[in-house]
This record gives structure tokens, sequence and C-alpha cells, in this order.
């Protein structure tokens, strides 16, 4: 069994969005469980954009705006069936690299920033979520923590084979 890349594993998780069995067991796993909703639309090409943050000035300690270029690996937007509304999970998928510099904090700036876009899905609601292998949210629990929402590798091989061998 060889292991895939980052992109090729991205690409089979958005395939397999589109299998409403699979979308309804993802988000069994986030607080829009109890929502009836359906696949609306997806992007695995890293969406890329600015993003405005506020961090700490490293001399000064007063808190700055810089504007960075970052990206999401997986957006996938939802449609709530009963009330037409949409709902975006921003998901970022690891492998064994750690997080570069301020990475999760970057990830729910941008899913803020761009919800209610047309460019993005035009969803309202959102939640950033990590997948990697556990042995990974292990080693890097801190930063992990601050996604909303954690599926392992493992748990996602059950309907993805690919993911077994990472």
């Amino acid at each position: 069994n060889t292991s895939r890349t980052e992109k090729q594993l991205d690409s089979a998780f958005e395939a397999e969005l589109k299998n409403p069995l699979f979308a309804s067991w993802l988000l069994s796993r986030t607080k829009f469980r109890s929502k009836n909703a359906a696949y609306c639309w997806s992007r695995s090409d890293n969406p890329w954009g600015r993003v405005n943050i506020t961090v700490p000035n490293a001399e000064t300690g007063r808190d700055e705006l810089m504007v960075k270029e970052s990206e999401t690996d997986i957006l996938v937007v939802f449609e709530d069936l009963d009330d037409h509304t949409r709902f975006a999970l921003h998901i970022e998928n690891k492998i064994d690299s750690p997080f570069t510099w301020r990475q999760p904090e970057m990830y729910r700036e941008r899913a803020q920033q761009w919800s209610g876009k047309s460019k993005w899905g035009s969803y309202t609601d959102h939640k950033v979520m990590l997948i990697a292998p556990q042995k990974y949210y292990d080693r890097y629990q801190s930063d992990c923590s601050k996604f909303d929402d954690f599926v392992s590798h493992e748990a996602i091989s059950k309907w993805l084979p690919a993911f077994r061998c990472n």
C-alpha cells in the first residue's frame, strides 16, 4: 500500500463529499449534526486568498493588523434543506508536516472573512475542521485543538481506503 500525497487525499475526500452518506457521517461530527443538509459546492484545489489577522507586535506588545496570503485545503459548502441557508467547513488535511506560523488561527479568520461571499459559496455559518492521523493530533495537540472539529484519517479510511496508509 503506497502513501498518498496530501493533494491526492484532498481530491479523494472532496469527491466522496458528493456521497450523501459520507456527507451525513462527516456532518455528524460537527455542530451541524442536527441539520437536514445536502452537499452544495466544494473546492480541494487549495483556494487561496488574503486574510486580515491581528497579531501582537513582538517589540511593543500592541496588536497590529497584518495581511497574509493563505489557503484552505478543502472548502465544502452545504445547504440546509429546511431554511435554505448555507454553511461551510474549512478543512485542513495534515499528514505529518508541522503547522506553519499561526495556521490554525488563519483558518478561523479566513472562514470568517469569506463568509457571505459568492466566490466562496455564499455561506453564512462555518466551522474549521482538521483531518489528520490520530498520532499527528496527539503530537501537536495544542495547535490541533484550535480547530472546531477533528476527524482522524483512521476514521475516514472506513469510507476512503486511501486514508489507511497515512
